[in-house]
Formats: C-alpha cells, structure tokens, sequence
C-alpha cells in the first residue's frame, strides 16, 4: 500500500518542537503552516531546525548522504528526542535564516496565494506554544480553550476521548474529567458524528443544525446552532474529540475552521505526549495496569473530588491468596503470567472512571469514584469471584493451569475515614487483614468488622 503523502501541518508538527520556537521561529512556522509546496515546506523546517540549534534548544548529531539527498538528524535537549529530516538537494543543508533587507518581507512570509489556508495570527501561534510548556494537561488544555474562546467564540466546548484508548494499558486520562468534560447524555455530537469524526481523521462541520438534510435527523429535538468536532489527532492518531457548539448557525467561516483544526491537533499532541509520559512513569508493565504510584497521585486528585461534589468513593485493596506457593514451586514466570491474568481480570471488571492498579507484589487496588456501599460490594464480589472460577494458565506443560482465590477489604471515604492514610489503613490493614484471618478468599469491609 502506498504511503500516505504527510500534509505541511503534519510534518511540521512531527520535526518542530513549537514551545521552544522564539518570536521570530513562530512567524516563519505559521508561514510554513500554509505553504502548499513540500520541497519549501522541508527547506523552512530545516531553517528553523537550525535556529533552535542557534539558541541552544536542539543540536544537529548526524548528516548522512546518498543518491543526491541529505538526511539530517538533530536531538532535542529538553526531551532527548531525535528528529530527522531528508531534503533533495545536498547544496540546500547548509541553511542559515538570513535577515530580509529593510521594507521587504523574508520569503516565507510571503504573501499567500489566495487558495492557500489562511496564516494563523502570530499572537495567537505565541499563545498556543506558551500552552505547551506547562506541565500539566489540565492547564495547558484550559488555555487552549480559552484562546478558541477568544479567537472563535462558542457556548459550549467539549473533549471525548477515543473508545480505542479505553482499552489501552493506560486506560484514560483522568485530568480531562477537570476539563469541559461532559457526560455522554449531555454532549451534543451524537455518537454517529462522533465516530465518523474518529474514523475518518477529518473535522466535521455542520453551519446549521436544524437545516443540515444529512445530519438534522441525528440531533435531539430543539438543538440548533453550529457545530464543529475537529479530530485530537497525532501523527494520524485520533486521541478523541474536540467538540464546539454555539447556538448562532453559519458561526464559523473557512478561517475559523482553520484555527479549530490548528488548535485541536496541537492539544492531540499534548496528549500524546501525556500518554507517553504516563506510560513511562505510571504503568507496571510487568501486569500491564497502573502502578503504585498511579495509584497514590489520583486517590488523592479522587478524594478532592469527593469534598467538592459530596459523593463516596470506595477502595478495595486485594491480595492474592497463597501466591508464594506459585512462585516457589512453578517459578516466576508462572507467577508474573497469573498476576496479568489477574489485572485483566480486575481491567474488565472496572468502569472506564474506576482507577486499577497493581499496589505492589501480589496485592492490587482498586478506586470506584461515585459509589454506594452496596455497588462496592457487588464489584468486590464480582472480582473475588471472577478469580475464583478462573483457571489461570501457567505456561508449564506439566502444570498447564492452576486455581487461584483473592482476598479483598474494603473502606469507603467519607463514609469511614475522614482522610487518605485512614481510608487507605482501614482497607488494607484492618478490612483486608480480617478477610485473610477467617479463611480468605473472602470480602470484608472495614463497616462488617464494626457491625460484629
């Protein structure tokens, strides 16, 4: 199959790390934005590749060529990444950013054709770099939205994640649950457009709701106006979606749509990048779920939540029952294989807000935000259960399964403990440590042993 031709935004978007570009670099990247001929597009990254070696930001580590072309390799201070770019004309890899004479314009900033896209504005490029460089998503996304607000306007904006990163290790990203995150009954794509958006890669425009013959029959009666759902998209990923609605139809022109999809693949690249990190810092990837310290950042960003909205959450701390046996008479291979088995068990069983970890060992965690007493119980029972009629492979051809049983002690904030360490004591050393003292294989919550 023939490899799909990159557009400007998106080779650009692959070589230039924008949030370190200065002044001068984001006007020539905004130029390049529109710039319809690859060979310039390609000439210009170089240029701007070698202004940010000139500022300290990347350095050049590699220059190889053949059959008349150049390729060029520069590594990213800040991330330690590599870029590589190949231009045709090995007279052309030597660039420098000469400064225009007085009263004329450099030649990538040109006026443009007028079938090319329209030039973003530099404040608002200066903007969108600033975003990338907090640290975190949250902040950098809320920014984002601020600057649509003011670039393009709208009533209501929105960010759905994709169903396919549901199913990855890293689940979801939580934080977006801060961000103009709405519930699914609320939202106004319906899942159709929604899905056609992901498919596709392609932002889908619809000036006037009610008067749209392909796409009126999809909406809720009464629902009018404008709606954009641009694709969060990263080198031909789509993370999710960005929805923006206002209620005046025909709102948003050819240079608002521009910005849209700009600003929509910038914050896709901010959650590549955050899924990136947290793949390298928060999943275990020996069970291939969060780990500890997963665990220990989001049940305290999960008890905040629970003082603001006064809802219950609900912890259940889990041990396998005897698992050293496994270790020590099959070896650890057999031992890792059940503790996957396990966490995927723990995985299906989980809501896509629960947070599954792997607490350490052969305990594992898990965090049910929104819950009654009763919902944490059924969730617990369902798990112990699960385990319990599971035979779980073990990769030995003379010992090929192995029956496995899980104890599980559970606690619910506020409803029994005022804080994080009590909530996090009266489940794992008082609840789960009853459960394994009457027979294991067993759920006990922190209120059973009260009750007694």
């Amino acid at each position: 199959m023939r490899k799909r031709r990159l557009t400007s935004f998106e080779l650009l978007e692959r070589l230039i790390p924008v949030g370190a570009l200065d002044r001068e670099g984001l006007d020539l990247y905004r130029a390049l934005l529109a710039e319809a001929d690859e060979r310039a597009v390609r000439e210009g990254a170089v240029r701007l590749l070698e202004r940010l070696c000139e500022m300290g930001r990347i350095e050049r580590v590699g220059r190889e060529e053949a059959d008349g072309r150049v390729r060029l390799s520069y590594r990213d201070l800040a991330s330690l990444d590599t870029i590589s770019i190949t231009l045709a004309q090995v007279e052309q890899t030597e660039p420098s950013v000469p400064e225009p004479p007085a009263g004329e314009p450099s030649a990538a900033a040109k006026p443009l054709a007028p079938s090319a896209p329209p030039a973003l504005p530099l404040a608002l490029l200066d903007a969108v770099a600033a975003s990338s460089r907090r640290s975190d998503l949250v902040g950098a996304l809320d920014r984002l939205y601020d600057l649509l607000h003011e670039a393009v306007g709208y009533d209501r904006i929105a960010v759905f994640m994709s169903r396919g990163l549901s199913n990855s290790s890293a689940r979801t990203l939580s934080e977006l649950d801060d961000v103009y995150r709405w519930p699914d009954e609320e939202r106004i794509t319906p899942d159709p457009l929604k899905a056609e958006v992901e498919e596709s890669g392609r932002s889908l425009h619809v000036p006037d709701v009610q008067a749209d013959e392909r796409h009126a029959r999809c909406f809720p009666h009464g629902v009018g106006g404008s709606l954009v759902v641009a694709p969060l998209k990263a080198e031909a990923y789509v993370y999710g979606v960005l929805e923006l609605w206002t209620e005046r139809p025909e709102a948003y022109g050819p240079e608002d749509l521009f910005i849209i999809e700009f600003i929509a693949e910038f914050a896709g690249g901010l959650i590549k990048r955050r899924l990136e990190v947290e793949e390298l810092i928060f999943v275990d990837h020996m069970s291939e779920i969060h780990n500890r310290r997963y665990f220990d950042e989001q049940l305290t960003r999960e008890i905040e939540r629970c003082k603001r909205s006064g809802n219950a959450l609900a912890l259940l701390v889990m041990d396998l029952d005897d698992f050293k046996q496994i270790n020590d008479t099959l070896g650890h291979a057999a031992g890792d294989s059940v503790l996957r088995q396990v966490a995927r068990i723990l995985t299906e069983n989980a809501r896509q807000v629960d947070i599954v970890a792997r607490y350490g060992g052969e305990e594992f965690v898990l965090v049910l935000p929104d819950v009654t007493r009763e919902t944490a119980r059924m969730v617990a029972e369902r798990v112990r259960s699960n385990v319990e009629t599971q035979r779980f492979v073990t990769g030995l051809s003379d010992d090929p399964t192995r029956d496995v049983t899980i104890s599980i002690g559970g606690a619910l904030y506020p409803l029994d403990a005022k804080s994080r360490s009590d909530l996090i004591d009266k489940a794992d050393r008082i609840a789960l440590f009853e459960a394994k003292r009457t027979g294991k294989n067993r759920t006990v919550f922190w209120k059973d042993i009260r009750q007694e």
